[in-house]
Protein backbone atom coordinates (compact mmCIF):
# COMPACT_ATOMS: atom_id res chain seq x y z
CA UNK A 1 0.00 0.00 0.00
CA UNK A 2 1.79 3.72 -0.91
CA UNK A 3 3.12 5.45 2.14
CA UNK A 4 0.08 8.31 1.28
CA UNK A 5 -2.70 5.84 1.21
CA UNK A 6 -1.57 4.84 4.74
CA UNK A 7 -1.00 8.35 5.55
CA UNK A 8 -4.81 9.33 4.55
CA UNK A 9 -6.44 6.14 6.97
CA UNK A 10 -4.31 6.84 9.81
CA UNK A 11 -5.44 10.80 9.85
CA UNK A 12 -8.77 9.59 9.21
CA UNK A 13 -9.25 7.24 11.97
CA UNK A 14 -7.36 9.78 14.40
CA UNK A 15 -9.63 12.31 13.57
CA UNK A 16 -12.66 10.04 14.11
CA UNK A 17 -11.46 9.31 17.58
CA UNK A 18 -13.24 10.25 20.86
CA UNK A 19 -11.27 13.39 22.30
CA UNK A 20 -11.49 13.92 26.04
CA UNK A 21 -10.67 17.06 27.54
CA UNK A 22 -10.91 18.48 30.85
CA UNK A 23 -12.51 21.88 32.19
CA UNK A 24 -11.93 23.70 34.87
CA UNK A 25 -14.74 23.96 37.42
CA UNK A 26 -15.32 26.57 39.67
CA UNK A 27 -17.89 27.68 42.30
CA UNK A 28 -18.79 30.68 44.62
CA UNK A 29 -21.65 31.24 46.99
CA UNK A 30 -23.52 34.42 47.02
CA UNK A 31 -25.00 35.27 50.30
CA UNK A 32 -28.60 37.41 49.56
CA UNK A 33 -28.94 39.83 52.44
CA UNK A 34 -32.59 40.83 52.57
CA UNK A 35 -31.53 44.68 52.41
CA UNK A 36 -30.22 43.83 48.87
CA UNK A 37 -33.53 43.35 47.19
CA UNK A 38 -37.15 44.72 47.30
CA UNK A 39 -40.20 43.97 47.98
CA UNK A 40 -42.85 43.51 44.84
CA UNK A 41 -45.99 45.19 45.54
CA UNK A 42 -48.03 43.58 43.41
CA UNK A 43 -46.99 39.61 44.29
CA UNK A 44 -47.65 41.15 47.63
CA UNK A 45 -50.85 42.39 46.97
CA UNK A 46 -51.77 39.42 46.29
CA UNK A 47 -50.45 37.31 48.59
CA UNK A 48 -51.73 39.63 51.61
CA UNK A 49 -55.24 38.42 51.91
CA UNK A 50 -54.08 34.69 52.49
CA UNK A 51 -51.24 35.38 54.49
CA UNK A 52 -54.04 37.25 56.74
CA UNK A 53 -56.14 34.71 56.40
CA UNK A 54 -53.46 32.00 57.48
CA UNK A 55 -52.04 34.37 60.16
CA UNK A 56 -55.75 34.40 61.75
CA UNK A 57 -55.86 30.29 61.95
CA UNK A 58 -52.13 30.26 63.15
CA UNK A 59 -52.06 32.47 66.07
CA UNK A 60 -55.18 30.96 67.90
CA UNK A 61 -54.38 30.20 71.05
CA UNK A 62 -55.16 27.13 72.66
CA UNK A 63 -53.97 26.46 75.61
CA UNK A 64 -51.37 27.94 78.12
CA UNK A 65 -48.04 26.31 79.12
CA UNK A 66 -46.89 26.79 82.79
CA UNK A 67 -43.07 26.21 82.42
CA UNK A 68 -40.32 26.47 79.40
CA UNK A 69 -40.16 22.88 78.15
CA UNK A 70 -36.79 22.33 76.84
CA UNK A 71 -35.54 19.36 74.82
CA UNK A 72 -32.92 16.83 75.92
CA UNK A 73 -31.65 12.99 76.39
CA UNK A 74 -32.56 10.96 78.01
CA UNK A 75 -35.37 12.56 79.25
CA UNK A 76 -36.27 16.25 78.99
CA UNK A 77 -39.80 18.11 79.94
CA UNK A 78 -40.28 18.72 76.03
CA UNK A 79 -39.53 15.30 74.68
CA UNK A 80 -41.91 13.96 77.85
CA UNK A 81 -45.14 16.24 77.38
CA UNK A 82 -44.53 14.78 73.61
CA UNK A 83 -45.24 11.54 74.09
CA UNK A 84 -47.83 11.52 77.31
CA UNK A 85 -49.61 13.74 75.02
CA UNK A 86 -49.56 10.83 72.19
CA UNK A 87 -50.67 8.49 74.22
CA UNK A 88 -53.47 10.05 76.23
CA UNK A 89 -54.70 11.25 72.95
CA UNK A 90 -55.04 8.27 71.21
CA UNK A 91 -56.41 6.20 74.01
CA UNK A 92 -59.45 9.10 73.99
CA UNK A 93 -59.47 9.38 70.02
CA UNK A 94 -59.88 5.91 69.67
CA UNK A 95 -61.19 4.20 72.80
CA UNK A 96 -57.89 2.07 73.22
CA UNK A 97 -55.59 1.11 76.33
CA UNK A 98 -52.47 0.97 74.23
CA UNK A 99 -49.16 0.58 76.68
CA UNK A 100 -47.17 3.30 75.64
CA UNK A 101 -46.19 5.47 73.23
CA UNK A 102 -42.86 6.62 71.36
CA UNK A 103 -41.37 9.34 69.04
CA UNK A 104 -38.21 9.71 67.22
CA UNK A 105 -36.35 12.35 68.86
CA UNK A 106 -35.51 13.60 65.67
CA UNK A 107 -39.01 14.40 64.89
CA UNK A 108 -39.20 16.83 67.78
CA UNK A 109 -38.52 19.49 65.27
CA UNK A 110 -37.80 22.21 68.02
CA UNK A 111 -35.14 22.67 71.23
CA UNK A 112 -38.43 24.21 73.78
CA UNK A 113 -41.23 25.49 73.92
CA UNK A 114 -41.76 28.88 75.71
CA UNK A 115 -43.86 29.52 78.30
CA UNK A 116 -46.88 31.23 78.16
CA UNK A 117 -49.58 30.74 75.21
CA UNK A 118 -49.55 27.81 73.17
CA UNK A 119 -50.76 28.31 69.53
CA UNK A 120 -51.47 26.40 66.47
CA UNK A 121 -48.36 27.76 65.03
CA UNK A 122 -46.35 26.97 68.20
CA UNK A 123 -47.54 22.58 67.31
CA UNK A 124 -46.60 23.38 63.96
CA UNK A 125 -43.21 24.27 65.07
CA UNK A 126 -42.96 21.31 67.25
CA UNK A 127 -44.29 18.43 64.45
CA UNK A 128 -44.36 20.47 61.07
CA UNK A 129 -44.55 16.79 59.29
CA UNK A 130 -47.93 14.82 58.22
CA UNK A 131 -46.83 12.35 60.13
CA UNK A 132 -49.67 9.75 60.95
CA UNK A 133 -49.82 7.92 64.00
CA UNK A 134 -49.96 3.85 64.19
CA UNK A 135 -51.28 1.38 66.74
CA UNK A 136 -48.62 -1.93 66.69
CA UNK A 137 -48.92 -4.95 68.40
CA UNK A 138 -45.69 -6.70 69.69
CA UNK A 139 -44.76 -9.38 71.69
CA UNK A 140 -42.29 -8.48 74.62
CA UNK A 141 -39.26 -9.62 72.41
CA UNK A 142 -39.78 -6.76 69.96
CA UNK A 143 -40.26 -4.28 72.41
CA UNK A 144 -36.99 -5.82 74.00
CA UNK A 145 -35.24 -5.10 70.84
CA UNK A 146 -37.25 -1.33 69.95
CA UNK A 147 -35.79 -0.11 73.62
CA UNK A 148 -32.36 -1.41 72.97
CA UNK A 149 -32.64 0.87 69.92
CA UNK A 150 -33.69 3.55 71.82
CA UNK A 151 -31.12 3.21 74.65
CA UNK A 152 -28.56 2.80 71.84
CA UNK A 153 -29.50 6.16 70.78
CA UNK A 154 -29.35 7.45 74.19
CA UNK A 155 -32.95 8.45 74.92
CA UNK A 156 -36.08 9.17 72.51
CA UNK A 157 -39.41 10.96 73.91
CA UNK A 158 -41.39 7.70 75.76
CA UNK A 159 -44.40 8.33 77.70
CA UNK A 160 -44.49 7.85 81.56
CA UNK A 161 -45.99 4.33 81.23
CA UNK A 162 -42.43 2.55 80.67
CA UNK A 163 -39.32 2.77 82.75
CA UNK A 164 -35.50 1.10 82.33
CA UNK A 165 -31.73 1.81 82.49
CA UNK A 166 -29.21 2.30 79.92
CA UNK A 167 -26.60 -0.11 80.36
CA UNK A 168 -23.83 -0.52 77.52
CA UNK A 169 -26.42 0.57 74.88
CA UNK A 170 -29.32 -2.30 76.06
CA UNK A 171 -32.35 -1.10 77.89
CA UNK A 172 -32.30 -3.30 81.08
CA UNK A 173 -34.86 -3.51 84.16
CA UNK A 174 -37.95 -2.70 81.67
CA UNK A 175 -41.37 -1.92 83.39
CA UNK A 176 -44.21 -1.52 81.39
CA UNK A 177 -47.29 0.08 83.70
CA UNK A 178 -44.92 -0.92 86.83
CA UNK A 179 -44.86 -4.79 85.30
CA UNK A 180 -41.74 -6.18 83.98
CA UNK A 181 -41.60 -6.95 80.72
CA UNK A 182 -42.66 -10.35 79.66
CA UNK A 183 -41.12 -11.55 76.11
CA UNK A 184 -43.69 -13.79 75.74
CA UNK A 185 -46.69 -10.82 76.65
CA UNK A 186 -48.39 -8.71 73.78
CA UNK A 187 -48.09 -4.85 73.84
CA UNK A 188 -49.59 -2.16 72.09
CA UNK A 189 -47.41 0.59 71.07
CA UNK A 190 -47.97 4.32 69.37
CA UNK A 191 -46.00 5.27 66.91
CA UNK A 192 -45.31 7.77 64.06
CA UNK A 193 -45.64 6.19 60.71
CA UNK A 194 -41.80 6.71 60.45
CA UNK A 195 -40.87 4.60 63.32
CA UNK A 196 -43.83 1.88 62.28
CA UNK A 197 -42.65 1.64 58.95
CA UNK A 198 -39.29 0.77 59.67
CA UNK A 199 -37.38 4.10 59.82
CA UNK A 200 -33.83 5.24 62.04
CA UNK A 201 -33.39 1.64 61.61
CA UNK A 202 -36.57 -0.13 63.01
CA UNK A 203 -36.84 -2.51 60.34
CA UNK A 204 -37.53 -5.28 63.01
CA UNK A 205 -41.08 -3.90 63.61
CA UNK A 206 -41.95 -5.13 59.97
CA UNK A 207 -42.99 -8.29 61.75
CA UNK A 208 -45.27 -6.40 64.46
CA UNK A 209 -49.41 -6.31 63.54
CA UNK A 210 -49.69 -2.43 62.62
CA UNK A 211 -53.61 -0.65 62.51
CA UNK A 212 -53.44 3.14 60.70
CA UNK A 213 -55.38 5.37 62.84
CA UNK A 214 -55.12 7.93 60.23
CA UNK A 215 -54.35 10.77 62.73
CA UNK A 216 -51.36 13.07 62.19
CA UNK A 217 -49.25 13.40 65.72
CA UNK A 218 -49.72 17.10 64.79
CA UNK A 219 -53.65 17.26 64.84
CA UNK A 220 -53.29 14.74 68.03
CA UNK A 221 -51.20 17.37 70.22
CA UNK A 222 -53.64 20.49 68.87
CA UNK A 223 -56.26 18.26 70.17
CA UNK A 224 -55.11 17.78 73.51
CA UNK A 225 -53.91 20.90 74.56
CA UNK A 226 -57.50 21.68 73.35
CA UNK A 227 -59.45 19.38 75.30
CA UNK A 228 -57.18 19.96 78.35
CA UNK A 229 -57.83 23.76 78.01
CA UNK A 230 -61.65 22.78 77.48
CA UNK A 231 -61.49 21.19 80.84
CA UNK A 232 -59.63 24.20 82.60
CA UNK A 233 -56.34 22.69 82.85
CA UNK A 234 -52.96 24.02 82.15
CA UNK A 235 -50.62 22.34 80.07
CA UNK A 236 -47.32 21.24 81.84
CA UNK A 237 -44.93 18.30 81.50
CA UNK A 238 -44.73 15.29 83.83
CA UNK A 239 -40.91 15.31 84.98
CA UNK A 240 -41.34 11.54 86.25
CA UNK A 241 -37.90 9.98 84.50
CA UNK A 242 -38.39 7.16 82.12
CA UNK A 243 -34.86 6.41 80.56
CA UNK A 244 -32.33 5.90 83.44
CA UNK A 245 -28.72 5.44 82.98
CA UNK A 246 -26.79 2.88 84.75
CA UNK A 247 -25.59 3.83 87.92
CA UNK A 248 -28.23 6.85 88.70
CA UNK A 249 -31.14 4.97 89.52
Amino acid sequence: MPIKAILFFLLLFTGCAKKTYLADVTSRNYRIEKGSYTNDEEISDIIAPYKEKLDKVMNEVIGYNVQEMTKGKPNSPLTNWFADAMLEEVNVQKGLNADFAIQNYGGVRVNSMAKGDITIRTIYELMPFDNSVYILTMKGDVVQKLFDKIANSEGWPISKSVQFTMEFGKAVNIKINGKSLDPNAEYKAVLPDYVANGGDNTSFLNECQKFPTQLLVRDLLINYVKRKTSMGQEISADLTPRILEAGNE
